[in-house]
C-alpha cells in the first residue's frame, strides 16, 4: 500500500446523499421514539420528546413521511450500487474471514458489500410498508376509509415492521462503527483508495470507469 494511495481520497457518498442521509437520521429518531411511545404503553416516556402524548401522536405520522419518502428516494439513488455481483456469495460464504479481518479469504466486493445489500432491501420492503400502512391508520384522516379488521392488521404490520427496521437500523449502525472509515465517508463524503482496497476493491474499477468516461 503505497503513500500516495493513502493520501488520494475519492468520492463515495455525494453531498446531497449525505445530507438525506443525515435528515433521515434525525426524524428517525423522533418518528421511533414517538412510536414506541404509542404502541408500547411501558415505553410511554419515549414520547416525551414530543412534549405529550397528544403530540407525539400528532408529529408521528407526519415525522414517518418525512422519514420513509426520503429514504426511499436515497434507496433508489443507491438502487445501482446494491445489484447482486458474482462475488457476492462468496463473500457470505466467507463470513468468518471477514468477521476476523482475514484479508487474503475475504472476496473482492465493490462499492457495498452483500451485507449491506441486504440491508437495502430490508429497507425498501419496510420503509414501502411502513408507510402505506402508517397512511391507512392515520386518525381521522384516512383510517376511516377502511374497515376496522384492515386498519387492524395494518397495526399490526405496521408494529411488526417497525421492530424490523429498528434491529436493521442497529445492525447497520454496528456495521458502520465496526469498519473504521466508514462514518467518516457518510460525514465528509470521501474515503482513501486505500481504505477502498482494504474494504470495497472493486470499488476503485468502478471509479476508474467513472473517470474514463469523463
Amino acid at each position: 500500500m503505497s503513500k500516495h494511495d493513502k493520501q488520494e481520497m475519492i468520492v463515495r457518498h455525494k453531498l446531497f446523499d449525505r445530507i438525506c442521509h443525515w435528515f433521515i437520521v434525525a426524524v428517525g429518531l423522533v418518528t421511533f421514539l414517538t412510536g414506541f411511545s404509542i404502541f408500547f404503553p411501558s415505553f410511554q416516556w419515549m414520547g416525551a420528546i414530543a412534549g405529550t402524548p397528544q403530540l407525539a401522536r400528532f408529529i408521528h405520522p407526519i415525522a414517518g413521511l418525512m422519514m420513509c419518502l426520503p429514504l426511499m428516494l436515497l434507496l433508489a439513488r443507491y438502487y445501482h450500487h446494491n445489484k447482486w455481483e458474482k462475488n457476492d456469495l462468496k463473500w457470505m460464504l466467507a463470513i468468518k474471514d471477514v468477521m476476523f479481518e482475514n484479508e487474503e479469504g475475504i472476496p473482492p466486493i465493490g462499492h457495498y458489500n452483500p451485507g449491506q445489500k441486504v440491508l437495502f432491501r430490508t429497507f425498501v420492503v419496510t420503509s414501502i410498508v411502513l408507510t402505506v400502512t402508517g397512511i391507512m391508520m392515520w386518525q381521522p384522516y384516512f383510517a376511516p376509509y377502511f374497515s376496522g379488521v384492515v386498519v387492524g392488521w395494518a397495526i399490526l404490520l405496521h408494529a411488526i415492521c417497525a421492530l424490523i427496521m429498528m434491529i436493521f437500523v442497529i445492525v447497520h449502525f454496528w456495521m458502520a462503527t465496526w469498519v473504521e472509515g466508514s462514518v467518516a465517508g457518510m460525514l465528509y463524503g470521501k474515503v482513501s483508495k486505500a481504505w477502498c482496497r482494504k474494504h470495497h476493491p472493486l470499488m476503485l474499477d468502478e471509479h476508474s470507469d467513472v473517470e474514463k468516461k469523463h
